[in-house]
């Protein structure tokens, strides 16, 4: 029989709407695809905040070191020892004379002994043989937030396996099973969100707690909820387990650092912890686990036992299924919460920080000389306050200190840029230039010692008018006194201006000039340069030093790449003869008594401005410099010499290092 047209259309109509629906159906299909793969690629592809980390710190057998000096070398690195026998994953026990490192530490997953003795360190693993050197790993200096958010993207592997099971015993036991929804979870959301009327609860699987991380706003209405499922269920058919639950451990929300949004399982794990998250114990893994569903609500630091109780919850999850037995669970059950955040920004290389740019780099800064600057500052500080009150913070106008110390070979061990470090501040060890004063005559002597003079020359302590201009300078010595004739070496040892004016004439302005530029100053020609009227920076001062720590040539010091154009500035043997005569300095010269206070090999030379407004002290060891800057930032009198205020702080900052920091042979 003949369709009717009427029939005819009415199939016509029917074909276009299948085809149409169709193409829709294909369409929101693609779009669901791209939206799910653009999103997922960004989460497994994202590099997260800024890390900065310092150098890693190493343990030789052998070395000469105090139990306390190695308390103070762990708790620099971040890893203060506890009175205790067994130590977990990422801790340090300290037991009489013996420290204990626990899994994770140095020398894989074994523990080791430092035992301190008579004949130096003995290194060793439990149940193994001796070691020669043991290495821990680079404390972390920074974790920098990125639009206030903190974030650090690890490998599932990176995980630990309590953490990975807490989260999903807890949050979502069907994951590993269901499609990406949860029919329970549904039918408890869909019942609730009934009664009363508006949308209160999700029934979310851990793959729509990752559409709602990465894909959607956070709204709560049914159409959203709708399409979370959609997008859910897509995920679930591009994507496996562990790329989901790898996205979801690295997104999700731990509360808050200040201002700052803490952001995945790493970084939470270094902000409540301390550690990395593949190290986490079962009880700090359940807390992190249970503190997922309200992070403000289960915070161990306000709400102790809110959280206590949550951490109950995931251990009886973990117990359910069998990941923990019972007497895990009850012991873990018993683990201390923290009761303070790990800063994930160090407070004291704040100003270290200025000096590095990059994704995530280790850099050259050493934990222990960087805390001992820090503690040195603050301890010398308040003695120099003690003394001179009117220098102290109620002046409007307090002393200020800026350090900075070079390795050997270039390397910036640490940096301090005012009396207390704090990010943002003015750093002066970088930005601040002022008048070196005597910290020039080491320059001097050296070119002398090149054109045929030699330390025993004379030199005539007398006045002197040089001219200038129109004008007569008459440079004075800082006691107001003259001595008649002295010897080069004299005069660099005691710091005698007019001698030193002397032999930098004979060697002719403009050669001192060009001598200044090539150690990276800027000099301004005229014969005030040779008291030292030529303004730098502390970090600018170390590098002019480090002539004297290696043979001659100017190292550029370097915080991440090291620098490599070194020029030779000095002879090898002018230097050594110049650095002879600095260890003079320490003994009997301007700072007198240093080298017997605190040890030598040492060498030194002190530096001050007109009217005591700025004092410079600069140490050499073997192995670093140190250069300590004291002065006010409106460049008032100060009443301090460069032994008796940068020098001071110099005292403090130095007794605080190990012996085995300032032990070895001149270069």
């Amino acid at each position: 029989m003949p369709l009717t047209r009427r029939t005819r259309i009415v199939l016509r109509w029917l074909v276009l709407l299948c085809l149409l629906a169709v193409a829709s159906g294909l369409l929101i299909l693609g779009w669901g695809l791209a939206l799910v793969g653009a999103g997922m690629e960004r989460a497994l592809a994202a590099a997260g905040s800024p890390r900065v980390f310092a150098s890693p710190g190493v343990l030789r057998a052998g070395e000469a070191w105090t139990s306390e000096e190695l308390q103070f070398f762990f708790a620099a690195h971040g890893l203060p020892p506890k009175p205790c026998s067994r130590p977990r994953p990422y801790e340090v026990c300290h037991t009489g004379n013996s420290f204990l490192l626990g899994p994770g530490l140095a020398s894989g997953q074994t523990p080791v002994v430092v035992r301190v003795s008579g004949s130096g360190l003995e290194l060793s693993q439990t149940n193994a043989g001796a070691l020669r050197e043991i290495t821990l790993p680079p404390r972390l200096v920074a974790l920098l937030p990125e639009k206030d958010t903190v974030q650090w993207p690890v490998a599932l592997e990176q995980v630990s396996p309590g953490l990975i099971n807490s989260v999903v015993d807890l949050e979502d036991r069907g994951f590993l099973s269901h499609p990406g929804l949860s029919l329970r979870g549904v039918l408890r959301a869909t019942v609730a969100n009934l009664t009363s009327g508006g949308v209160k609860q999700g029934g979310s699987t851990i793959t729509q707690q990752v559409v709602k991380l990465l894909l959607l706003r956070p709204e709560r209405r049914m159409s959203r909820k709708v399409l979370e499922a959609f997008l859910a269920s897509l995920l679930e058919y591009r994507y496996s387990k562990r790329q989901i639950l790898n996205a979801y451990l690295n997104h999700v929300y731990f509360g808050q650092d200040g201002g700052v949004s803490v952001v995945g399982v790493e970084a939470a794990s270094r902000f409540y912890f301390g550690k990395p998250a593949r190290f986490l114990s079962l009880h700090e893994a359940a807390l992190l686990a249970g503190m997922i569903a309200a992070p403000n609500r289960f915070n161990p630091f306000v709400h102790p036992q809110a959280a206590k109780a949550r951490r109950a919850q995931a251990l009886s999850a973990l117990q359910r299924e069998g990941h923990v037995s019972g007497e895990e669970a009850t012991e873990a059950q018993l683990g201390p919460l923290p009761t303070a955040p790990w800063p994930l920004r160090w407070e004291a290389a704040a100003h270290f920080l200025d000096l590095v740019k990059g994704k995530e780099v280790i850099t050259t800064l050493d934990p222990v000389v960087q805390e001992a600057v820090r503690a040195g500052v603050g301890a010398s500080l308040a003695r120099l306050f003690a003394q001179k009150p009117a220098l102290g913070e109620g002046s409007g106008d307090p002393l200020q200190v800026a350090v900075v110390v070079v390795g050997a070979d270039g390397r910036i061990l640490a940096l301090q840029g005012s009396k207390q470090p704090k990010p943002g501040e003015l750093n002066r060890a970088l930005s601040a230039k002022r008048p070196i004063g005597s910290l020039v005559k080491p320059f001097l002597v050296a070119r002398a010692l090149e054109e045929g003079w030699n330390l025993e020359a004379t030199l005539l302590d007398e006045p002197l008018a040089v001219p200038v201009g129109t004008q007569l300078w008459t440079p004075q010595n800082h006691d107001g006194r003259f001595r008649g004739a002295i010897s080069v070496k004299e005069a660099l040892v005691h710091s005698v201006n007019v001698p030193m004016v002397r032999l930098g004439l004979s060697l002719g302005l403009s050669q001192v000039t060009n001598t200044l530029r090539e150690l990276g100053l800027s000099p301004p020609g005229t014969p005030a340069e040779l008291l030292g009227a030529v303004e730098a920076s502390p970090l600018e001062v170390a590098r002019a030093f480090t002539t004297l720590l290696a043979g001659g040539r100017l190292l550029e010091p370097w915080a991440v790449e090291p620098g490599r154009h070194h020029r030779q500035v000095f002879a090898p043997e002018a230097v050594g003869q110049v650095r002879g005569a600095l260890e003079e300095v320490v003994e009997s010269g301007t700072a007198a008594g240093f080298a017997s206070r605190c040890g030598r090999p040492l060498a030194g030379k002190t530096g001050t401005t007109d009217n005591r407004r700025d004092s410079w002290f600069v140490a050499l060891r073997p192995k670093f410099l140190v250069v300590v800057w004291v002065g006010t930032d409106r460049n008032r009198e100060t009443g301090l010499y460069g032994a008796s205020g940068a020098g001071v702080v110099w005292q403090e900052i130095d007794r605080r290092l190990p012996r085995v920091y300032k032990e070895g042979p001149w270069p």
